[in-house]
């Protein structure tokens, strides 16, 4: 419902400048040039941070109906933009191109028709039209637009726009996606969604930090380029991608009244709160990771299963190994919760089993084992089943749990 006091077109406007930055700075060809996002204008590309090369403003429409007329207001918005920033030497034409990009449409023979990069370009046709409508019209919205303009002499109108370029009937921010993928080229086909969901993902952090800074902070397209290397590296044949390693709990969980069998059987043990607290964090990255890759499809057949099975197989032979070597136990709690400590110290420290030779996250290991200890397949305590069994009043094992 749109109350009149939506700001989702404005949001979307900055989000569509955020992700068309992403598609220029991996069509440009030029992999050693920067990119700076609301410096000199929306978006910068840069041979150094003293000599810009193009200053894109860009425009985002959310309808059909949008035009770029001679009076439109995007296009004087622009130019006063661009009209400013040469009257006050802050930019070098023609040394540097400036291009407007939209989402509406030039109507033909328009100003920005003839602005176009195609055979319809006509720059001394295009600027007889804007400087009519500069001295004739009557747009009160417009005037400060139109005095900028007309405030550079005829030499400073002519060699602005000669160095402007229309781009209309731009992408819009769903549009342009696919044509991000399609520069992917290093990228296998089946992997370019979830590499570029993750790319995506690290681009719009990088952009809020470059925002954020007072400093210049610009990007690179080597700097891009590098980064999809190292997520497509993730989707090899012996890796998978890591990606909760920044994964928070939202609320301080409360043990005392968490009754899940894998904190249950923490407690058991008497371990410490904060050490219970990193189990349940681990818990949920292994879960949230272990989803998120079967929705991609990127594991093999029971390939969950097995690695499940290969966790339980190495936690039964410490824990028998153990066994052997805590044999004098006679029926003492606290020597039974010091054998528990050492079984789950052995599988948060030293259990060292991974799905894939290069999947070395910690989490997933102590995740896992603590999905498995939530369905009884593995424990720590070497009383807690036999313990749950008379609480419950029925044979448990671990094919039934």
């Amino acid at each position: 419902m749109n109350t009149g006091f939506s700001a989702g077109p404005q949001a979307l406007g900055y989000m569509f400048q955020a992700r068309y930055a992403l598609y220029l700075i991996l069509d440009n060809e030029k992999e050693e040039l920067q990119i700076a996002v609301e410096s000199l204008d929306d978006i910068t590309f840069f041979e150094n941070e003293n000599n810009p090369t193009e200053l894109l403003q860009l425009k985002h429409h959310t309808t059909t109906q949008a035009s770029l007329t001679d009076s439109s207001r995007d296009l004087w918005k622009t130019i006063r933009v661009w009209s400013t920033q040469l009257q006050d030497n802050k930019i070098s034409l023609p040394d540097t191109l400036l291009t407007l990009v939209t989402t509406a449409e030039a109507p033909a023979d328009s100003a920005a028709f003839l602005l176009r990069p195609d055979k319809s370009r006509k720059t001394e046709l295009a600027l007889q039209k804007l400087i009519d409508i500069a001295n004739n019209s009557n747009n009160q919205a417009l005037t400060g637009a139109f005095e900028a303009f007309k405030a550079l002499d005829n030499a400073q109108q002519q060699l602005l726009i000669d160095s402007i370029q229309i781009i209309d009937i731009s992408p819009d921010i769903i549009d342009i996606v696919p044509k991000i993928k399609k520069l992917l080229i290093a990228v296998r086909r089946e992997h370019r969604d979830a590499v570029y969901e993750r790319l995506e993902g690290w681009w719009f952090s990088k952009v809020v930090k470059h925002l954020r800074d007072d400093s210049p902070n610009f990007i690179s397209g080597l700097e891009v380029r590098d980064k999809i290397c190292e997520i497509n590296d993730q989707f090899k044949p012996d890796a998978l991608p890591i990606d909760f390693y920044d994964f928070k709990i939202s609320e301080q969980p409360d043990i005392s009244q968490d009754n899940r069998c894998f904190v249950e059987q923490l407690k058991q043990i008497a371990i410490h709160n904060k050490r219970i607290e990193n189990a349940i964090l681990d818990y949920y990255r292994a879960f949230e990771q272990r989803s998120r890759w079967a929705r991609e499809e990127l594991l093999f057949g029971g390939e969950i299963e097995k690695y499940e099975k290969k966790l339980i197989d190495e936690w039964e032979r410490y824990k028998l190994a153990l066994e052997d070597e805590m044999s004098d136990i006679n029926d003492n709690e606290l020597e039974y919760q010091k054998f528990g400590r050492k079984v789950f110290n052995w599988m948060e420290q030293d259990a060292n089993i991974y799905i894939r030779n290069q999947v070395k996250e910690p989490y997933v290991i102590r995740g896992s084992y603590h999905i498995l200890a939530d369905q009884l397949r593995v424990h720590w305590h070497p009383k807690f089943l036999e313990r749950l069994t008379q609480l419950l009043g029925e044979h448990v094992t671990f094919e039934d749990a």
